[in-house]
């Protein structure tokens, strides 16, 4: 009987490992992470570029808190935009060669159909496997296979990562151009209407200001060629020189076209009537009847 109760005592404590050992995953199967395709925190990022063949070069920098594009030339950046971008390094390589073992021109990586700087770190873009379309991309001493999301975002068109806002933030206008009004603040921080008219109020005007203040674009992308409707000029506090459009129709709406930086802002009709109009003031709601 001592024998036996000992017996059943060591097989209970096998029966109870077991157990503890399948709940607490001792046994359990864990999948190798896989590498990312480039390690890098987008708060360490501070340069950003990119070149296809036969396109000049697209060179983003980070000054401050704010994104830049600062090649072909300067104009604000859309600093959501450019995260996401940094984000997407963080991609899994599914498969990692050594560039040894691989004949370049076979992958489409001589030349590359694009090529990204990271800081200082080069990623080579080659063409999708076309088995799993995935993409060959070449990373110092290694080229890794993913399933790429950069490439397609960074080919083409970089006005899509280019702020919609056609003024900065925090920018204070002191006066105001259009084609049927100038507006112009005086020593007391007013505002001069030029020419006056007697039916408009000081809220008119103050949501006229508003409205150019912050103006957000429905997209931005080249000036292209377009006939003048007219000139916009905006002198904002702290700048020597104004800032200078021309208007012109867009099937969207109407645009505004700028030299420096070369760029046109389109806004939907809607807006561009705020912006080029003085509005009448808002009616003040009706009073609904007290229920009997």
């Amino acid at each position: 009987m001592r024998k036996r109760f000992w017996v059943n005592l060591a097989l209970a404590l096998i029966v109870l490992g077991l157990a503890l050992a399948v709940t607490f995953g001792v046994w359990r199967h864990r999948k190798p992470t896989l590498p990312t395709l480039l390690a890098v925190h987008p708060g360490a990022v501070l340069r950003f570029a990119y070149r296809e063949p036969h396109h000049p070069a697209v060179v983003f920098r980070k000054i401050g808190k704010q994104w830049w594009l600062v090649h072909p030339f300067r104009a604000r950046a859309q600093n959501l935009e450019l995260v996401s971008l940094i984000d997407e390094l963080d991609e899994p390589v599914r498969h990692r060669y050594r560039l040894a073992r691989i004949l370049p021109a076979r992958v489409g990586l001589a030349p590359p159909k694009l090529t990204l700087w990271v800081n200082h770190q080069r990623l080579a873009f080659g063409r999708t496997d076309p088995v799993g379309h995935e993409r060959y991309i070449k990373v110092g001493a290694w080229i890794d296979l993913v399933r790429d999301v950069l490439y397609y975002r960074l080919a083409g068109n970089f006005y899509t990562l280019l702020s919609t806002r056609l003024l900065p933030k925090g920018s204070h206008i002191t006066a105001l151009h259009l084609p049927r009004i100038i507006l112009r603040r005086n020593a007391r921080g007013g505002w001069m209407l030029t020419p006056p008219e007697p039916h408009v109020s000081s809220g008119m005007i103050a949501r006229l200001v508003r409205h150019w203040t912050y103006a957000s674009a429905l997209s931005v992308g080249p000036p292209g060629r377009s006939k003048s409707l007219g000139t916009v000029r905006l002198r904002l506090a702290g700048l020597s020189k104004p800032l200078t459009y021309f208007l012109a129709h867009d099937s969207f709406g109407v645009a505004l076209v700028g030299h420096n930086p070369p760029l046109r802002w389109v806004f939907p009709l809607p807006v561009a009537r705020k912006m080029l109009h003085l509005s009448a003031n808002r009616k003040p709601p009706r009073a609904r009847a007290a229920r009997s």
